[in-house]
């Protein structure tokens, strides 16, 4: 009867360990998402051309503008160097986030 006991006692810890673990990578997904800027439909967006050049004239290099959650994505470098995802507002052009690699 002990090895049953001992048996049960093992998996009911490795399905604690489980459940922490993926409480652990939710939070983490979660903490990862990207910004969502609510800016309405695209025609309203200013141009991505007006953006690719401000961000020139402030040291950006990137490779690619794109769209995702209602906010302009911008995949290269920013002026400090650091490579990433950057999120900006597509009415105001603000910066909203980012995600360094």
């Amino acid at each position: 009867m002990a090895p049953c006991f001992y048996l049960m006692n093992t998996m009911r810890k490795l399905s604690r360990v489980l459940i922490g673990l993926c409480c652990l990578l939710g939070t983490l997904a979660f903490a990862q998402s990207p910004p969502k800027c609510n800016s309405g439909p695209k025609a309203g967006w200013t141009a991505s051309d007006k953006l690719s050049k401000l961000l020139e004239t402030k040291g950006y290099k990137f490779r690619r503008i794109g769209d995702m959650g209602g906010c302009y994505v911008v995949v290269g470098t920013n002026e400090k160097g650091e490579e990433g995802e950057f999120f900006f507002h597509p009415l105001t052009l603000g910066i909203v986030g980012s995600r360094l690699r």
